[in-house]
C-alpha cells in the first residue's frame, strides 16, 4: 500500500469509520459521537453537515461505514458494511441509526473482521478514483471492547492480515476506556516510513483514549508526555517517572495465533 498523503485544505479523501455496534459500546455513544466523530466529519466536510452537501465520486470527500459484531450475532453476519457515499449529511445519518444490540455477555468483539471489510472498502475507493490519484485515507476504529482470540473469516481479501496492511492509511482509535490492546494495535499500525510524531491530546473526557492519526480536531490540549505515577508522585513528593513507551508496547503485545496477532 502506498504511503499515506499529507492532509491539506483541498485534500480529496477516503474515510471509513469502523463502529462496535454491541451494547458494551451504546451507552458512551453520544458521549463519542458529540465530542470526536462530529467534529471529524466537519474537518474533512469543511463544516457542518447539511442535506444538501455532495462532492461527487471523484473530488470530494468519500465516506464509508462498517459496523461489527460479537460472535453471538450469528447467524446473522458479523459485519455490516454500507457503501461509500459523498454526502456527509448521509453518513451522519447511517451513524445514528446503529443499534447497539447485544454483545452484552461477551468481553470481546470483531474487531479484525471490521478492519479487513474497512481495507476492501478502501479498494474499492482506488478504483474510484483512478483519475485523481493518491488520496488522503483515514480509518477511525470507535470501540469498547478488545478483539476476540480468533481470526478474520468473513474478508476473502484479507483474511489474516496484520496490522501493517493499515500502514499507508492513517488509523485513528477512539474508545470510552483505556484499553492496552487498542493501543497496541494504533502503534503497530504506524506510518509507513516509521517515523511517528508526538500525538495531539484530543481526550475530552480523562477516561476516554483518544489516538488520532491524520484529522484535527478541535480542543487539542498541549501533551509532552505523562508521568508514570502521577497519584503516588503527588503524595510523596518523589519525582515523576516518565514511561518507556516502547517498552510499555512491547509489553502489551498477544500471544501469537490470536484475533489481535492477526491484526496487531
Amino acid at each position: 500500500m502506498e504511503p499515506p498523503s499529507k492532509p491539506g485544505s483541498n485534500q480529496v479523501a477516503d474515510v471509513v469509520f469502523v463502529i462496535e455496534g454491541t451494547a458494551n459500546l451504546g451507552p458512551y455513544f453520544e458521549s463519542l459521537r458529540k465530542n470526536y466523530i462530529l467534529p471529524a466529519i466537519e474537518y474533512f466536510n469543511g463544516g457542518p453537515p447539511a442535506e444538501t452537501d455532495f462532492g461527487g465520486d471523484y473530488g470530494g470527500t468519500q465516506y464509508g461505514l462498517v459496523v461489527f459484531n460479537t460472535v453471538d450475532c450469528a447467524p446473522e453476519s458479523y459485519v455490516q458494511c454500507h457503501a461509500p457515499t459523498s454526502s456527509a449529511y448521509e453518513f451522519v445519518s447511517w451513524i445514528d441509526s446503529i443499534q447497539f444490540m447485544g454483545g452484552g455477555a461477551e468481553s470481546c468483539s470483531l474487531i479484525a473482521e471490521g478492519l479487513s471489510v474497512a481495507l476492501q472498502l478502501f479498494d474499492d475507493f482506488k478504483k474510484m478514483r483512478e483519475q485523481i490519484g493518491q488520496t488522503h485515507k483515514v480509518c477511525v476504529l470507535l470501540c469498547n471492547s478488545p478483539p476476540y482470540l480468533l481470526p478474520a473469516v468473513e474478508s476473502v481479501s484479507y483474511t489474516g492480515c496484520t496490522a501493517e496492511s493499515l500502514r499507508g492509511i492513517h488509523f485513528s482509535v477512539v474508545a470510552p476506556r483505556k484499553l492496552p490492546a487498542l493501543r497496541s494495535l494504533f502503534e503497530r499500525a504506524s506510518p509507513l516510513n516509521g517515523a511517528v510524531e508526538p500525538l495531539p491530546d484530543y481526550s475530552q473526557d480523562p477516561f476516554h483514549m483518544v489516538l488520532i492519526r491524520g484529522i484535527s480536531l478541535p480542543g487539542e490540549k498541549l501533551h509532552r508526555g505523562r508521568p508514570l505515577c502521577p497519584y503516588r508522585c503527588f503524595m510523596t513528593g518523589a519525582p515523576p517517572q516518565f514511561v518507556d513507551r516502547e517498552a510499555v508496547r512491547k509489553s502489551l503485545l498477544h500471544p501469537k495465533g490470536s484475533q489481535f496477532d492477526s491484526f496487531g
